[in-house]
C-alpha cells in the first residue's frame, strides 16, 4: 500500500492536499491564536526588536500568543499610554519610563503585579537592588525592570597623560583637571544645558556625591533639599566647573559626545548608549578610559540611575498574553538584547551584547547606583523649575545662594502639591 501511494504522488494523480483530506494532518498548532498588544519607544524597537527579530523569537516559544507592536517617539510616549488608558484601549504590555511609574499608579493605569510574581521563574536576587524598587509603589509591584541605566566617568587618558595629571578620584581633582587643561586649550565637559534633567542626571548628576538631592522623602512627604549646606556646596562647585565648559547653549548631547571623540574635552558623564555610539568616533581606542564617579567631599560617590521597565495595561485585554511577555523578557539571554541602557538582572552581562570589557565598569558602578531622588508624579515639573535656576546658577545670572534659595521655594511648591 505504501509503495502505490509514493507511485501515485510521484505520478500526480494524488496531491498531498488529498492525504491531508484522508486524514494525515499537519502539526497541530492552537486553535486560536491570541494578540498581545505592546507600546515602544520607537528607539527600543529600531535599535533591539527588529534587529534581534524579537517578535519572532517571542511567537516561537509562545505559540499561542502573536506580538502585534506599536511605536511611539519618546516625547509621546507617555501621552500614548495615557491616551489608551482614558479611552479604554489600554495596552497589555507597556514601556514604562522610570520616571512616570507614580504618575501612571496614581492615575490607576498600571496593573499591581505581585500576584503574578508569586508563582515565577523571575527571580530579582540578581537584580539591581534600586532598578527593582522604582517599579514599587507603596510596597506594591507595577514593574519590572529591564533596561536601568547609570552614569561613570569617561575621560581622556592621553590628554591627562599629556597634562601630567592622574584620572580623578574626587571631585575636587576634577576640578584641578578642568582647571589645567582648560589652560591648555581643551574644555573640561559639555553638555545640554536646555535639557530639563541636565540638572539631575548631567552635570547634577554628581550632586549625588555631596551625599545630597535636590528632595528627599522625610516622614511621608516630600522635602527640598536645596536650603542645605550640601546642596549649596554642590552648587558651587558646579558653577566652578562650569567655567571650564563651553558656554554655548545650544550644544546637544549628541555634538559633546562628538567633542569628546574628537579629543576637545578631556572628561564626560558617560551612559550605556555611547557604547555603541561614541567609541567607533574615536580615532585612537586607547584614548579613552572608565572610572567609577568620583568621590564628594565626605567621601560619598553617587551615580544617577535611570532607565525602563515592562508593565501591563490596568485594562489589558490579555493579561495572561502580558504576563508571558513579562516571563520571555525577564530571562537572562531576552533582556541583554532588550536593554538599550543595561540589563537590570546581573546575570544578562554574561550574555552578547554586553559581554564585553566595555561594559565592567558599568556592571560594578551599578551595584551602587540609585535614582537621584524619589521618583513621583511631579519629578519632570521638579526637574523643570530646578533646572532652570540651576541654570541661571551656571550662566552666572544668579549666584549659587541666591539659585538655592529661590530653587528651594519652587521646587517645596511644586511638591506641595502632592504632599
Amino acid at each position: 500500500m505504501k509503495k502505490l501511494l509514493v507511485i501515485l504522488l510521484v505520478l500526480g494523480i494524488i496531491t498531498p492536499l488529498a492525504l491531508f483530506s484522508a486524514g494525515v494532518s499537519e502539526p497541530k498548532k492552537p486553535e486560536k491564536v491570541r494578540e498581545v498588544r505592546i507600546l515602544l519607544w520607537d528607539s527600543t524597537y529600531n535599535q533591539k526588536f527588529e534587529p534581534y527579530n524579537i517578535k519572532a523569537d517571542f511567537e516561537a516559544n509562545n505559540p499561542e500568543y502573536e506580538l502585534v507592536i506599536e511605536r511611539v517617539d519618546f516625547d509621546n510616549l507617555d501621552k500614548q499610554i495615557l491616551l489608551a488608558h482614558a479611552t479604554g484601549k489600554d495596552y497589555d504590555v507597556i514601556q514604562v519610563n522610570h520616571s512616570s511609574v507614580s504618575q501612571f499608579v496614581a492615575g490607576n493605569v498600571l496593573l499591581p503585579l505581585d500576584s503574578y510574581l508569586t508563582n515565577t521563574a523571575i527571580d530579582f536576587s540578581t537584580y539591581a537592588p534600586a532598578a527593582v524598587d522604582v517599579g514599587k509603589v507603596k510596597g506594591v509591584t507595577y514593574g519590572l525592570p529591564f533596561d536601568p541605566d547609570c552614569r561613570i566617568l569617561a575621560y581622556n587618558a592621553t590628554i591627562l597623560k599629556e597634562l601630567g595629571l592622574e584620572p580623578p578620584k574626587t571631585t575636587a581633582d576634577m576640578l584641578k583637571i578642568a582647571e589645567v587643561a582648560y589652560s591648555k586649550g581643551y574644555y573640561a565637559m559639555a553638555g545640554q544645558l536646555s535639557k530639563s534633567m541636565f540638572c539631575i542626571y548631567d552635570l547634577g548628576g554628581f550632586m549625588l556625591s555631596y551625599d545630597t538631592q535636590v528632595y528627599s522623602e522625610v516622614d511621608g512627604k516630600y522635602v527640598s533639599q536645596l536650603n542645605t549646606p550640601e546642596a549649596l556646596e554642590f552648587v558651587e562647585w558646579a558653577v566652578k566647573m562650569f567655567q571650564y565648559m563651553p558656554k554655548d547653549t545650544n550644544i546637544s548631547d549628541t555634538l559633546a559626545r562628538s567633542m569628546f571623540a574628537q579629543g576637545k574635552l578631556v572628561m564626560l558623564w558617560w551612559t550605556p548608549s555611547q557604547i555603541a555610539s561614541v567609541i567607533p568616533q574615536f580615532p585612537n581606542r586607547a584614548d579613552l578610559e572608565f572610572s567609577e564617579i568620583p568621590v564628594g567631599p565626605t567621601g560619598v560617590h553617587g551615580s544617577a540611575m535611570g532607565g525602563y521597565l515592562w508593565g501591563v495595561g490596568s485594562g489589558a485585554k490579555n493579561k495572561d498574553g502580558a504576563w508571558a511577555w513579562m516571563e520571555y523578557a525577564n530571562t537572562p539571554r531576552v533582556q541583554a538584547l532588550l536593554a538599550r541602557g543595561l540589563p537590570a538582572d546581573t546575570k544578562a552581562f554574561d550574555y552578547p551584547p554586553f559581554n564585553i570589557s566595555d561594559y565592567d565598569m558599568f556592571r560594578k558602578q551599578l551595584e551602587t547606583s540609585r535614582y537621584p531622588v524619589p521618583l513621583n508624579e511631579v519629578f519632570p515639573r521638579v526637574a523643570e523649575v530646578w533646572n532652570r535656576r540651576f541654570s541661571e546658577a551656571l550662566l552666572g545670572v544668579l549666584t549659587p545662594r541666591e539659585a538655592c534659595e529661590l530653587g528651594h521655594k519652587e521646587v517645596q511648591a511644586v511638591l506641595d502639591a502632592i504632599n
